[in-house]
């Protein structure tokens, strides 16, 4: 089956190899990306498993919790992943930001993070910003536009994971 979204990693669009994996269905040797209740309960066999591994994290709780999986729940299993994928429910849900940061400044996550789901044009700088190098985009979206809002705001004004420093911290020079 196709995929209802075209991937943009590092700015370019490119072939996704990866699939999504539902908690009933046997994995294959393809890489796939399962849930975070699928790798806490299987993590013994999956860190046997000679494929690539990805999980998504939920930016809401999708019945869980009202704030969402824990991103803190992914430390212990980080060694076993290459990329972690983070479901943005709806446009004013900002937790995903937050999650991609943590991934990358307090667990050192070099893996790819990919934003999928509610993913909006004038965010994409901001998550890129916060550390996700991939994206997941409406197969009606063209390169060129992606590439135009990456540059479209010079300054920041808010600290992320990137060495960007914000338009108050520049005032203090």
């Amino acid at each position: 089956m196709p995929n209802k979204y075209q991937l943009i990693r590092e700015g370019a669009l490119c072939q996704d190899e990866w699939i999504y994996s539902d908690e009933e269905t046997a994995l294959s040797e393809a890489p796939t990306i399962i849930s975070l209740s699928r790798l806490k309960a299987e993590a013994d066999v999956l860190r046997a498993r000679n494929a690539k591994l990805g999980v998504q994290l939920l930016a809401d709780g999708n019945g869980k919790t009202q704030l969402g999986e824990d991103v803190h729940e992914l430390e212990p299993y980080l060694d076993m992943l290459s990329l972690v994928s983070i479901a943005f429910p709806t446009y004013r849900n900002g937790r995903g930001f937050s999650a991609a940061r943590v991934l990358r400044e307090q667990f050192n996550f070099d893996g790819e993070i990919r934003a999928s789901g509610e993913v909006l044009h004038d965010q994409w700088a901001m998550m890129r910003r916060c550390g996700i190098n991939a994206f997941e985009l409406a197969p009606t979206v063209r390169l060129e536009t992606f590439t135009e809002a990456m540059s479209e705001l010079s300054d920041a004004y808010q600290p992320a994971a990137d060495d960007q420093r914000g338009a108050l911290w520049q005032r203090h020079k």
